[in-house]
């Protein structure tokens, strides 16, 4: 009978047939002395604990392609899957280990003795109870709240404080596997930037962007290199922190570390498939992926002490938070510099910095002076003949002022929109023009995709800016020919005078723009360039000059931290009277330019300097709202300068 008993507490029976066997039957009245019925009970509720842990590490310690259904504590399904549940469930299955021991131990000696006590057992199976209801209470839990990840193993790290000696012991028997889980992930993204998260339990996600159903999952970068039909440089960007699945013992920070650290490594595992992707072989190119001697400039033959450093990390008992921050931050230190060194000494950083300073913030005015002149024809081009071919006049402009050797790497993209209502309008014209840089590698991780086009919105803002700039120079040239060839034609005055308020409010914001927000921004970014910091310093600092200049050209929401698109719909109140003013300026290069000009010219014109009127006195009273804000500290000199001897704001009755 006791026999039979220890062979139940055993039993890896689903159906827990062998407690129904005792149960269902009246074997308990016949063979147990009713002083021990209540004991003999005791020993039921222990091994229908034990059961339900067996139950659960049987599920999901299956390797199944699907996840496994789990009766819940009510009878409800829960389905729970993934790498580190297997893992979680060969945790349990060795600190169980101690249960079976004793189990054998009873066994052995119920055998050699005649005379048994069920008392014994229970004794012995007591002392194995409270590491039952632990694990059970531990299934539960990650039950109720559906942990899975790295999720997962935070919580298990939370409980490895235990009070209890032989609990403590066995949490951490149990987090084991589910740790060297965790840090065979990070070892292998560190090193290699591979990633084999089928199941999105790593803190590192791949999140690809044309995916079908939106939904993000996480793969090998090998894998996804050699099946993707894009350039191998917009997969670096796809990965991104996973959010949902950072561990708390890891700050967002320490995360980001991590992140730029694969990356960093995918960049150099890019490096040779770059040199080759224009080759018609495509086994060549594939291979040229799948080699790993291109990472070595990278490690230098240190990549076996870095992953000694993290397999040092998984074979402590516990997690150990300081240590795991000081080995995050030795490998990002050393990436950043290996990087740094690169990027500064090889690929000349201060001169692809100076190049993008050239063409995508305007600072070659000449080029762009002629580029105007090609793009807008000459003084007697009326404005329905005008950009006719806009890339030719990129490249002519490009030869006439000798930089074509400099602008070999930056090319026009024009995408004329075809859902604007209004296909005349300059100014959504050239909202279609943008510059595509094909920079040197290894500069992928400094000028992102979403990078790129934040300097194609301050180039866009700078070009309309100068392109008005021009035209309303040419109504100044074309209204003084037209009075010397015609002598006797009475001068606009209304015209010359609204023309001159435009030209002073473009020229204003252009040199606000580009000497006090982009010459002193742009001068601390080459600072820090120069200074030779590692390269993490860099990309840091070329965020922060990117989020000043948005913020100084008014093209950043802050309330929303997203960009304004310009020419549409955005809650920057000052950015909006911009755009209203740039309207006028269209307005009226429009009609002082058309072939056929209105009757009553001179109704429009002072309709329209009556509208610059009011939109100018709300400019400067936006801007003397927020001129004492300590990040918008430029503002104060435009404002003197727009408003120089309260010229505007005496006029509109605008308090200063």
């Amino acid at each position: 009978m006791i026999h039979d008993l220890l062979l139940a507490c055993r039993s890896h029976n689903p159906e827990q047939l062998g407690i129904k066997a005792f149960n269902e039957t009246t074997v308990i009245d016949q063979f147990i002395h009713p002083c021990e019925r209540e004991i003999f009970m005791d020993i039921i509720k222990i091994i229908k604990v034990y059961q339900e842990v067996e139950q659960f590490t049987n599920s999901s310690g299956r390797k199944s392609d699907t996840p496994d259904e789990l009766p819940g504590i009510n009878g409800s399904l829960h389905r729970l899957h993934g790498y580190y549940m297997l893992n979680l469930a060969k945790g349990i299955e060795i600190a169980l280990e101690d249960y079976y021991a004793e189990i054998d131990r009873l066994e052995k000696y119920c055998l050699g003795n005649e005379r048994n006590s069920l008392s014994y057992v229970y004794n012995a199976l007591y002392a194995m109870f409270p590491l039952l209801v632990f694990m059970r209470n531990l299934i539960t839990e990650i039950r109720v709240l559906k942990l899975r990840g790295c999720v997962l193993l935070h919580n298990l790290h939370q409980q490895c404080e235990h009070g209890d000696i032989q609990l403590e012991k066995a949490i951490k028997i149990i987090m084991k596997p589910v740790k060297n889980a965790f840090f065979s992930s990070l070892a292998h993204w560190l090193l290699f930037g591979v990633i084999d998260d089928v199941h999105s339990e790593f803190f590192i996600k791949f999140n690809p962007t044309d995916a079908v159903d939106g939904g993000s999952f996480s793969k090998s970068a090998t894998c996804t290199l050699l099946s993707a039909e894009k350039t191998p440089e917009d997969y670096i960007w796809q990965y991104e922190v996973n959010m949902s699945q950072l561990p708390g013992f890891l700050s967002i920070v320490l995360a980001e570390k991590v992140l730029f650290v694969g990356q960093t490594v995918l960049v150099f595992k890019m490096g040779r498939n770059v040199k080759v992707k224009n080759k018609t072989n495509p086994l060549a190119a594939k291979l040229a992926e799948l080699d790993s001697d291109d990472i070595y400039e990278l490690w230098s033959g240190r990549e076996s002490e870095f992953f000694k450093m993290v397999v040092d990390l998984s074979n402590e008992d516990t997690i150990n938070v300081f240590r795991l921050e000081k080995v995050i931050n030795d490998i990002k230190n050393y990436v950043s510099g290996r990087l740094s060194e690169i990027a500064v000494n090889e690929v000349d950083l201060e001169r692809q910095m100076g190049l993008i300073k050239d063409f995508f913030l305007l600072g070659r005015g000449e080029f762009y002076l002629e580029f105007c002149s090609q793009m807008v024809g000459t003084m007697e081009t009326y404005r329905e003949e005008r950009f006719k071919n806009v890339t030719r006049s990129f490249e002519l402009a490009a030869t006439i002022t000798g930089i074509s050797d400099d602008l070999e790497k930056f090319s026009l993209i024009c995408q004329r929109s075809t859902a604007e209502p209004d296909d005349n309008s300059d100014f959504n014209f050239l909202q279609g023009l943008s510059l595509k840089y094909e920079y040197e590698w290894p500069l992928n991780l400094l000028f992102s995709p979403t990078t790129i086009e934040r300097y194609n919105n301050i180039f866009r803002f700078l070009l309309i800016i100068r392109t008005y700039q021009y035209e309303i120079q040419r109504v100044w040239a074309k209204q003084t020919w037209r009075a010397k060839v015609a002598k006797d034609a009475p001068s606009n005055n209304k015209i010359i005078t609204l023309r001159n308020y435009l030209m002073f409010f473009l020229n204003n914001m252009q040199y606000y723009i580009q000497v006090d927000v982009l010459e002193n921004q742009f001068g601390i970014l080459m600072n820090v360039i120069k200074s030779k910091s590692d390269f993490e310093v860099i990309q840091r600092a070329h965020t922060v000059f990117l989020a000043n200049v948005l913020s100084h050209c008014f093209l950043l929401n802050e309330s929303e931290n997203q960009l304004n698109v310009t020419g549409s719909q955005n809650r920057n109140p000052i950015y909006g009277t911009l755009l209203k003013l740039l309207g006028i300026c269209e307005k009226f290069t429009h009609m002082t330019q058309t072939k056929d000009p209105s009757d009553d010219l001179e109704d429009e014109v002072d309709q329209l300097n009556e509208s610059f009127g009011v939109q100018i006195a709300s400019l400067i009273q936006l801007l003397v709202d927020v001129k004492s804000a300590s990040c918008l500290g430029p503002l104060s000199q435009l404002l003197l300068r727009l408003d120089f001897n309260c010229w505007f704001s005496a006029s509109h009755n605008t308090s200063a």
